[in-house]
């Protein structure tokens, strides 16, 4: 476990003024983000994901601030440096987004997309860090927006070629049903519809996460969510439940 004196620098970091306002109802957008977890118990898991022990960890700021997910940098002794990622109390719907997510990451990692790799996750609340949680690589580089203007025509001819391969690789990944990807393991935790297996059966196919059938009170509704066979009748499935 971190030292006392070294937590509390950690939630004092941690607990820094944002660095953004919204233009309206701001005290209620930071109260949607406020999201409160055991930091040392969040520390502990981060070390053991990557078989180092919570004494290795010398840092943790926050990384960045985005949609669903508040990120941070854990750095450890040796210049050994990951991110967690904590979603927001407002985020819907969590369970599923982030199982979904990490699943969504291994099989593009396995079929040879440069996507980060998870160490670790954690799609419910019942942990020692009291939050839904994913641990992955953190990878360094700069930001294409930042160089773009920079760049000569043979180096965006070859970047946009790289970009081209990367999604003919993506759109070329075949599934069998209308959903959102998931491990089979964390559906049969559920108790949602059975998913539809994928050819690697560690992946399958089960309810679809996007906001729009579960922001608000939506996502009390008892409507089916996917997955559906075919592909067509997903399509059909969402008309009805955008007007509820």
């Amino acid at each position: 476990m971190p030292h006392p004196a070294r937590s509390a620098r950690l939630v004092f970091d941690l607990l820094a003024v944002p660095r953004w306002r919204s233009l309206f109802n701001d005290e209620l957008r930071r109260t949607e983000r406020r999201r409160v977890f055991n930091v040392d118990g969040l520390c502990r898991l981060a070390a053991a994901s990557v078989d180092r022990s919570p004494d290795d960890i010398v840092g943790m700021v926050k990384l960045a601030e985005g949609g669903r997910n508040r990120a941070f940098l854990i750095t450890m002794r040796g210049g050994f440096q990951m991110v967690a990622r904590v979603p927001y109390p407002a985020t819907v719907p969590k369970y599923f987004a982030i199982a979904s997510e990490v699943a969504t990451m291994a099989l593009l990692r396995s079929s040879g997309l440069p996507v980060p790799e998870v160490y670790g996750y954690s799609p419910a609340s019942d942990n020692a860090a009291e939050t839904e949680y994913i641990f992955m690589e953190f990878v360094y580089g700069t930001a294409l927006s930042d160089i773009w203007l920079n760049l000569g025509e043979r180096d965006i001819v070859s970047l946009t070629r790289q970009l081209a391969e990367l999604e003919a690789k993506m759109t070329s990944i075949a599934f069998p049903a209308g959903g959102s990807l998931y491990y089979t393991k964390d559906i049969e935790k559920m108790t949602v519809r059975p998913g539809v297996t994928l050819e690697d059966a560690r992946f399958c196919v089960g309810p679809d996460t996007r906001l729009s059938l579960w922001y608000g009170q939506r996502s009390q509704l008892d409507v089916n969510r996917g997955p559906c066979k075919p592909l067509s009748a997903f399509l059909l499935l969402l008309l009805p439940q955008a007007n509820r």
